[in-house]
């Protein structure tokens, strides 16, 4: 039979098979009679190797605003024997990738570099975090940043909007609420600093998240032996109480477009329901195709940027949506907003849209255990935020089998469009 030629085959585009086996890599863990404890994963092959040092103190331990942070920065500022010129240039000598910064809830050290370096770069790092001298001067060169940078980040309506949305939803009572200020910055004398290193900074409350060849036990033992063994420990955390839905703005002089943050109190990241509300957030504002993006800023043109966030830490958390447009928009913006909010809480999902979101995160925790680097940050999360490896896989099988029911009942209980606080700032 002669085939016609000029008429196309019949074609059936089948969707991939997903596959939902993703594991997470091998690695060992042991605790040094100090109370350290150590995660290790092999390196890749191109001698390189990363290292993490997670100190358990943050805002929590603070008995002065502000020392947390500023403790972090003025920590690289000298040792008993190296000038602060002398840490920047050591680092920059051995190709390091460097950082160390205080959040919420940890201090966080982390440097990659060659792994031929490393046992003198671990060295040099230990003498820095058991011996620094915090100079005056530095400090006031610092406060000076500090106050630099805190005055041009009051001119952006997005900072301006979410700093004040968490002190309303957190509460004056946590340690997560307060914002800096000028006045705290300068409240903050070289002895502040002094006891919060020697109380918080302390073995007994170091985990260390390494990649690279191997080392064994004796090794980190000899090594860490250097930090201080113990210090104070840290205060219990404040019951949050969340606040109550609340309208607020703050204008910026000269400002010609508005930030608008709509959100509310949620739970802390070791919450059960946590794992449905990643998948909820995700569909809803978390990616390019989320609803948020195609509805309000691809179909109505009103938004430049719109995402939704689940910005939860380890005593509490928040959700919010955050929009940033012109003022104009913003009325018809928080309508339509408040509208996806309600036909989360009232409709289904459809099971295409669904399964998009499905395969979009099963990509997502594949990039996450796609080497050593990547795994080594993933695995500090799970176990300093989280407590378990089994997080991991709780998350998967919540995003591989999460029912469209499931997920209208977490909308249900905690995105009530009429509960949320809507913060403005801006023009």
């Amino acid at each position: 039979m002669k085939k016609n030629r000029e008429k196309s085959p019949a074609f059936h585009l089948r969707p991939p098979k997903v596959d939902w086996d993703i594991r997470f890599p091998e690695f060992t863990h042991e605790t040094l009679p100090s109370g350290t404890r150590i995660y290790s994963m092999p390196g890749g092959k191109l001698g390189l190797c990363y290292l993490e040092l997670v100190f358990e103190n943050g805002r929590r331990a603070e008995t002065k605003k502000m020392t947390g942070r500023i403790t972090a920065a003025q920590v690289q500022e000298g040792s008993l024997n190296h000038t602060q010129a002398q840490i920047v240039d050591f680092f920059d000598y051995h190709g390091c990738s460097y950082s160390l910064h205080a959040d919420l809830d940890f201090t966080v050290l982390s440097v990659s570099c060659l792994q031929r370096y490393f046992d003198g770069v671990l060295d040099f790092i230990l003498e820095m975090l058991a011996q620094p001298v915090f100079p005056e001067e530095n400090l006031a060169k610092g406060k000076v940043f500090l106050k630099s940078q805190l005055s041009h980040q009051l001119t952006e309506p997005d900072f301006v909007s979410y700093r004040d949305l968490t002190a309303h939803l957190y509460g004056s009572h946590s340690p997560y609420a307060y914002n800096s200020t000028p006045e705290l910055i300068d409240s903050i004398r070289r002895e502040d600093l002094v006891a919060y290193h020697q109380n918080f900074y302390q073995s007994g409350k170091l985990s260390v998240f390494y990649t690279g060849e191997p080392l064994g036990t004796d090794y980190w033992a000899g090594k860490l032996k250097r930090l201080p063994a113990k210090g104070k420990e840290l205060p219990p955390f404040p019951a949050v109480e969340y606040g109550a839905p609340s309208r607020m703005h703050a204008p910026i002089g000269h400002c010609n477009q508005t930030s608008l943050k709509i959100g509310c109190g949620l739970f802390p990241k070791n919450h059960p329901d946590y794992y449905g509300m990643y998948v909820l957030n995700t569909l809803l504002g978390d990616y390019f195709g989320s609803r948020l993006m195609k509805h309000i800023r691809e179909e109505e043109g009103l938004t430049y940027d719109i995402h939704s966030t689940l910005d939860v830490q380890l005593h509490a958390g928040c959700f919010y949506i955050s929009a940033e447009l012109n003022p104009a928009s913003k009325n018809k913006t928080e309508d339509l907003i408040r509208k996806e909010l309600k036909l989360l809480r009232t409709r289904e999902i459809p099971a295409t849209e669904l399964n998009m979101v499905r395969n979009y995160l099963n990509g997502h925790l594949l990039r996450l255990v796609d080497g050593p680097f990547q795994s080594i940050l993933l695995l500090r999360i799970l176990m300093m935020e989280f407590g378990e490896l089994e997080a991991f896989y709780t998350l998967r099988n919540a995003i591989r089998d999460i029912s469209p029911e499931e997920l209208r009942m977490l909308a249900d209980r905690y995105l009530h469009e009429d509960k949320m606080s809507v913060v403005t700032a801006g023009a």
